[in-house]
């Protein structure tokens, strides 16, 4: 496997992990006079029909398999491995990016501190 990949591939559970994070600090309670919601109507319905927290673990591990999958699937071949990990981890930052704008403009802590 080439290096570039493993580096993506890491990049993307780190981006992952940072937007289920600052996902979760967003949306975990009613911030008063904001109404605070999640923009991406598949994850929407996921934390509505599961919870937050539960929806966020399924999200993580579904996040997992499919990085391990790509990674080790020679059906797929690696310029194009490649180009997955970038668009996801271009989406995925762009998401983080958001949650922390957010974060800033709630006033609430990026650590969970209440």
């Amino acid at each position: 496997m080439e290096s570039s990949l493993r580096v993506l591939a890491l990049l993307t559970l780190f981006l992952t992990a940072a937007d289920h994070w600052t996902t979760f600090l967003c949306l975990r309670g009613p911030v008063s006079g904001w109404q605070v919601t999640e923009a991406n109507p598949i994850a929407d319905w996921l934390f509505r029909s599961m919870g937050l927290l539960p929806g966020l673990v399924l999200d993580s591990v579904v996040t997992v398999a499919a990085v391990a999958f790509l990674l080790t699937t020679r059906l797929i071949p690696s310029p194009a491995k490649g180009a997955i990990l970038t668009v996801v981890v271009a989406w995925t930052g762009y998401a983080v990016f958001n949650n922390l704008s957010a974060i800033a403009t709630l006033g609430l802590s990026p650590l969970g501190v209440i």
